[in-house]
């Protein structure tokens, strides 16, 4: 059993698993940011020649945007969710990291994260490698190495 997992964990490709943890942050920050124009409903009164509907059943473009921008609500909540049960399996030293690096509406820059965090250049690449790599694998986002590549 063991051996399986360290086998599984040798697969995977760190190149390919570091974009997609950082690519899945990235839209963190994104749901943070946007909530689309279109999507608001519109309330301003518009004037129409309709045929009677004899079913009850209304279609209501405001209806709809507000329906759709529940689910979107919904869908954004759970990505937090899902973010935030990743980041609780890190260090307090990783979270921050990455709160500083990806998870600010304006993220930081390296040196000035190190100088907050008052750690090297060096163990700033080494902890936010590792934090990516736990988050992939606590979000199973991770990338394995193609069979046909490995021969």
């Amino acid at each position: 059993m063991i051996m399986a997992v360290q086998d599984n964990l040798s697969q995977i490709d760190s190149v390919a698993t570091q974009k997609a943890v950082e690519e899945k942050l990235r839209q963190y920050r994104t749901y943070m940011l946007t909530v689309p124009e279109e999507k608001m409903p519109s309330l301003t009164a518009h004037y129409t020649l309709e045929m009677p509907n004899y079913s009850n059943v209304k279609k209501s473009v405001v209806e709809d945007a507000a329906i759709e921008n529940v689910d979107a609500d919904v869908k954004r909540e759970k990505f937090f969710n899902w973010i935030a049960m990743g980041m609780r399996r890190l260090t307090k030293m990783e979270r921050k990291l990455i709160a500083f690096k990806y998870l600010q509406m304006e993220p930081m820059y390296n040196y000035d994260i190190c100088s907050v965090l008052n750690i090297s250049e060096s163990s700033f690449y080494r902890i936010r490698n590792q934090a990516l790599y736990k988050l992939a694998l606590s979000l199973r986002i991770e990338k394995y190495i193609d069979s046909e590549e490995r021969q």
